[in-house]
């Protein structure tokens, strides 16, 4: 049986002098999010809180950035398609699941007060696995606070291509295989969203809101997707 390739493991995504770079950047914009999660959210000690989409290898400074952010680490369930639990020695106080990938959460409903994912919705397969992956999301918990990169934006992240992502899905998975990034060529582990593919995805749509997010205050480069039954 083939062993199943994911982003940790796959040796097309080494780290190199630009994504090491990037990771940099990409803290920044992260922090600026984890303060509008904060404004939004206004999460409590004692609020018990899911992370949905971590990664076992931290390799970039901006890995599992939440995890080392957050100050109630003994409020974090984090759940990844891969295996964490050798994150448990670096965070002693945070529990670790492994889920199934475009599935339904094995957690009960309104398990969580907070349910967090950190650019991970682009990974979870089509639009219609998406759109699950939200709703379960929304089902877990009262609170919902999620982002994904902007496929409006001119360069795509993951691939590091220009433009190239805003042809038709078909056409970039193409061009991702024939320069020889398999793995971002395959929809099950990247799948860019815009606002209006989250607009288009959503469950639930009068419980959530769509921010754009902008870096240096001009480049929409992020979308998040905010539910506030506190509200």
């Amino acid at each position: 049986m083939r062993k199943k390739i994911y982003w940790s493991t796959d040796p097309g995504n080494k780290v190199t002098f630009a994504r090491r770079t990037l990771s940099y950047l990409s803290l920044k914009v992260r922090e600026e999010q984890f303060r509008i999660f904060i404004e939004s959210i206004k999460p409590r000690r004692g609020m018990k809180i899911l992370d949905m989409g971590v990664t076992p290898v931290e390799d970039l400074i901006d890995s599992n950035f939440f995890e080392k952010r957050y100050p109630y680490k003994e409020d974090i369930l984090a759940a990844s398609v891969e295996d964490c639990h050798k994150l448990k020695q670096i965070y002693p106080r945070i529990r670790f699941k492994k889920v199934e990938p475009h599935s339904n959460f094995p957690f009960r409903s309104l398990q969580f007060d907070i349910a967090v994912s950190w650019a991970t919705l682009e990974h979870t397969g089509t639009r219609r696995t998406q759109s699950l992956f939200l709703k379960e999301l929304a089902r877990v918990a009262k609170k919902v606070f999620v982002t994904t990169p902007n496929r409006n934006l001119f360069y795509e992240p993951h691939s590091g291509l220009l433009f190239v992502h805003w042809l038709p899905n078909r056409y970039f998975r193409k061009i991702c295989k024939l320069l020889g990034k398999d793995f971002w060529g395959d929809i099950n582990n990247l799948n860019p969203l815009s606002s209006k593919d989250v607009q288009n995805i959503l469950p639930i749509k009068k419980k959530f809101e769509i921010r754009s997010y902008k870096m240096f205050g001009i480049l929409s480069s992020h979308v998040l997707i905010i539910k506030n039954d506190a509200k």
